[in-house]
């Protein structure tokens, strides 16, 4: 069992035209996301202009789309669009799509390679998870977070994310929150 946390401060931080994006994890560690060889990517991207922003081509991956602070309108051209609020809808849609969207925000991104599987939804109480094969990943967006299981407890605050990898048969988790919503993410390659 492997668990890594990674604070807001330890994401790797880019500029682009419309703001700023911020990687928290790619996955295998030595891939690139220039490249498009990495398996999943778990990013937060912010915009400061109202502006329409177009999506980066990510061909061979599925995108899970989540607002954490403002309001998006999502373009998918020629298929639907969409308004995302925090913590309301997941947009899941194909990356190789020609996407943009609309508005001041901060999202939550989760890349998943099409070999690969993901899911990501929110949790918004206490609970007990269990955590079975392949890579479960947990992020505090406001507040703070505590998962407990066999002999150990570790604390997240906002901006921070917890992954475990490795939980072998199955391990249960209890999960405290104290303030807002977590993202879960289950990823399966």
């Amino acid at each position: 069992m492997k668990i890594t946390i990674i604070n807001e401060e330890n994401a790797v931080l880019s500029k682009w035209a419309g703001g700023e994006s911020r990687q928290y994890y790619i996955y295998p560690p030595d891939s690139s996301y220039a490249e498009r060889n990495f398996m999943f990517r778990v990013s937060v991207a912010s915009s400061d202009t109202e502006e329409e922003s177009p999506y980066s081509d990510l061909q061979n991956y599925t995108r899970y789309l989540m607002m954490l602070e403002g309001t998006a309108h999502v373009y998918h051209n020629g298929r639907y669009d969409i308004v995302l609020n925090p913590y309301d809808k997941i947009d899941i849609f194909d990356g190789g799509w020609e996407s943009s969207a609309t508005g001041r925000m901060t999202d939550f991104n989760l890349m998943v390679r099409k070999e690969c599987s993901g899911e990501m939804s929110v949790i918004d109480k206490n609970c007990t998870y269990e955590a079975e094969h392949g890579i479960h990943i947990f992020f505090c967006g406001r507040g703070s977070a505590v998962f407990e299981f066999a002999d150990e407890k570790i604390s997240v605050c906002a901006g921070g994310l917890f992954i475990l990898e490795d939980a072998g048969g199955g391990i249960s988790i209890n999960v405290g929150q104290d303030g807002d919503k977590l993202i879960m993410m289950n990823i399966y390659c």
